[in-house]
C-alpha cells in the first residue's frame, strides 16, 4: 500500500462520516425531543444504550456494510477516491457478513464501546466505575490501533479480522 492510498482511505472514511451526520442527527434531535418531553427519564441506562445501539449504530454499520458487500465494493467516500474492498487473495469474495465483520469492527465496536461508557458515567453518584473507564479506553483504543496498523502494516484492524483490503481501483471516479 502506498502512502497515498492510505491517506486517501482516511480521507474516506473522513466522506463517510460526514454522510452518516445527517441519521446522526436525526437519532439525536429524536432522543433530545424524548428526553426533553419526559418520555425517556425512567428509561434505564441498560435499555437507552440498546435503543441507541439499535437506532444508531446497528443501521450505519449496516448500510456501510451494505455499500462495501455490493458491486462497487465501496462505500461513498471510498467510491468518491476510487478504493474498493475485497478479499485478500485466494479469500471468498467480500460478502455481506465479511462487510459486516469489518464495519462492526470499525465503527460499531469503538462507538458501542463509548456509547456504554458514557451511559455508565452519565449521573454515577459515586464517580465512574472502572469497567465504564476501561470501556472509554477501548473506544480510542481500538480506532488509534487501527490507523497505526494502517500506516504501519497498509492493513487496519478491521480489514486484518475480516480478511479484506482495500485498493485503488481503475474505476472511474463518480460524478457530483
Amino acid at each position: 500500500m502506498t502512502r497515498r492510498t492510505a491517506g486517501a482511505r482516511v480521507l474516506a472514511t473522513l466522506v463517510d462520516i460526514a454522510c452518516m451526520l445527517p441519521w446522526i442527527g436525526v437519532v439525536a434531535a429524536a432522543g433530545a425531543v424524548l428526553w426533553v418531553s419526559g418520555v425517556t427519564h425512567a428509561v434505564g441506562p441498560v435499555a437507552g444504550n440498546l435503543v441507541g445501539f439499535i437506532a444508531l449504530i446497528a443501521p450505519i454499520t449496516i448500510v456501510a456494510a451494505g455499500f462495501e458487500s455490493a458491486a462497487r465494493h465501496a462505500t461513498p467516500g471510498k467510491r468518491l477516491l476510487r478504493l474498493e474492498v475485497r478479499p485478500r487473495p485466494g479469500e471468498p469474495a467480500t460478502g455481506f457478513a465479511r462487510a459486516l465483520a469489518r464495519n462492526a469492527v470499525k465503527y460499531a465496536l469503538p462507538w458501542e464501546l463509548a456509547h456504554t461508557a458514557v451511559f455508565a458515567l452519565w449521573g454515577a453518584p459515586a464517580g465512574p466505575p472502572i469497567w465504564a473507564t476501561v470501556a472509554l479506553v477501548g473506544a480510542y483504543t481500538v480506532p488509534a490501533v487501527s490507523i497505526v496498523l494502517l500506516v504501519v502494516t497498509g492493513r487496519a484492524l478491521h480489514d486484518r479480522v475480516a480478511g479484506t483490503r482495500v485498493m485503488a481501483t481503475t474505476a472511474p471516479a463518480p460524478a457530483l
